[in-house]
């Protein structure tokens, strides 16, 4: 680095996200100087869009005992058991953050051993010995806040949760300089970190870290050339922040990092409409109601079903079934995949909740009618009239016989009558389509955010492809997360808390340089 140092502080932190001010705050209050630098002008990430329900652990041995069956071997078990410690701290941590700001917090209720839904499932995930240690807590009244203007999010819990942070913060005096994206990490002739490069405005900058630079600015989601070579369905939408482009990834491979589990992504189906770059989510959110009505099915581009449209998680594994290539077509004959529903389902409420920043956001109307005059939900009298009506669709692979999707039809509402599906839906959800006319939207593989990154190990330091550290360098939240085979809901905010903690922690007592 030849270049004169323009500004300099000991942490600089990349990214203003849950994880980013976790570490900021925890970097300053070990004695640190401390600059965040935030690609967006909004700050947040996909934090602030989030239910704001953080993951929490009553015993880290049995919450050990649940990450390890859920990592699927892709994580160490030195990390997993870490981690399970810092989850257990999770809910003092944001308690003290939100009395300091004068703000209440709220748990979930614990639960029982052995409790199941109808489908042998448990409330936040997976059926593994140790899953009854685990809970959520969130920020819930905030005195005098009223919500963020730039955000419209699903649950005032998630605005509130950043607003606490945000404030911890502000408290701190830590310098936040939005809308300066970082380009590249500098790095001395041994190759340790020293500080970034940041463009804003048309100038770039030099920011020397005396200590070390901490990576939390978020995933992949927006950028289709490390979506198209690492995940196998394409294509996949996002409705992550057009911000998340892994420009940290990118960064942290030119130094030399090692990646993993990139093709792992947080994610769903859902909408995807030209007159917007984000994705919609379904209305489907956290964890599954067995009891709760699903008015649709999701059908292939022949009309044939072929998924279970409620599985415990909804919004994290369902894409994985849409993501068959199929040689002969060639091509995905489930992307897109057809959501249909009837008469009745429509007048049930909004089929999406969408969630976005800035100016892409987007009211869905409550009947669903403001949809179906857009065209984004096509409308038919006839099950027939709508397979026709799906082929003559800009989707050119679309080969919906109305035989197909009538017989589709009808063997599911036989299904609802003897409440058995062979694709495992729990039968609570299961509802007939029968009331005319019929409707179909074209839905995706939606990511709410990727998971991979590059690899860190129990202190949050960035490694080699040789597991070595890299100096001077750290990760935090998503970007590199632990989640690497299944989630746990609220697992990335319970990781954000955690990891930017110990990165921020770790990367202050690193000596001067």
């Amino acid at each position: 680095m030849d270049k004169k140092w323009d500004v300099e502080a000991d942490v600089i932190i990349v990214g203003y996200g849950l994880a980013g001010a976790v570490a900021a705050i925890e970097a300053h209050d070990a004695g640190a100087e401390v600059l965040v630098l935030e690609k967006s002008q909004y700050p947040g990430g996909c934090s602030i869009l989030s239910g704001g329900m953080i993951l929490c652990a009553r015993n880290a041995e049995d919450a050990a005992k649940y990450l390890i069956k859920t990592s699927g071997g892709r994580v160490d078990e030195e990390l997993i058991r870490a981690f399970a410690r810092d989850l257990a701290e999770n809910e003092a941590y944001i308690t003290r953050l939100a009395q300091a700001c004068g703000a209440t917090t709220r748990n979930t209720k614990a639960h029982e051993p052995g409790e199941r839904d109808e489908s042998g499932y448990v409330p936040l995930g997976y059926p593994f010995p140790g899953y009854e240690t685990f809970y959520r807590t969130g920020v819930g009244h905030v005195p005098g806040f009223e919500g963020f203007p730039w955000v419209q999010e699903l649950r005032a819990t998630g605005v509130n949760m950043m607003k606490v942070v945000f404030d911890n913060v502000e408290k701190r005096s830590v310098k936040v300089m939005l809308s300066t994206p970082v380009k590249k990490l500098t790095t001395s002739a041994s190759g340790a970190v020293t500080g970034v490069i940041a463009g804003s405005e048309g100038k770039e900058t030099a920011f020397k870290a005396r200590r070390a630079v901490i990576l939390a600015c978020g995933g992949f989601e927006q950028n289709e050339w490390l979506l198209k070579q690492y995940l196998q369905g394409l294509p996949f939408y996002s409705m992550a922040p057009l911000t998340h482009t892994g420009d940290g990834i990118l960064m942290a491979q030119k130094v030399g990092a090692a990646l993993w589990h990139m093709w792992h992504v947080h994610g769903s189906y859902g909408f995807k409409f030209d007159e917007f770059p984000i994705a919609f989510r379904t209305h489907l959110a956290g964890p599954r109601n067995p009891k709760r009505g699903l008015p649709w099915i999701v059908v292939d581009k022949f009309g044939s079903r072929y998924m279970n449209e409620c599985q415990p998680a909804p919004q994290d594994t369902s894409h994985r079934a849409m993501e068959l290539f199929d040689p002969d077509m060639p091509g995905y004959p489930r992307i897109p995949s057809y959501l249909i529903f009837d008469e009745a389902g429509r007048k049930e409420g909004p089929i999406s909740q969408p969630l976005a920043i800035g100016d892409y956001r987007y009211d869905w109307s409550r009947d669903n009618t403001a949809e179906i005059a857009k065209g984004w939900i096509l409308k038919e009298d006839t099950l027939a009239a709508l397979a026709r009506r799906i082929r003559e669709s800009k989707d050119n692979e679309a080969r919906m016989e109305p035989e197909t999707l009538a017989a589709t039809v009808s063997g599911w509402n036989d299904m609802v009558k003897q409440k058995k599906d062979p694709l495992q839906r729990p039968p609570g959800t299961m509802v007939p389509i029968a009331v005319p006319p019929f409707y179909a939207v074209p839905v995706w593989p939606i990511i709410s955010n990727t998971q991979g990154g590059p690899q860190h190990n129990v202190r949050q330091q960035i490694i080699d492809a040789y597991g070595q550290t890299i100096p001077g360098l750290y990760a935090a939240g998503e970007l590199g997360s632990f989640w690497s085979h299944l989630y746990l809901l609220s697992g990335n905010l319970g990781e954000c808390l955690s990891s930017g903690r110990v990165a921020g922690r770790n990367a202050a007592a690193e000596s001067k340089h």
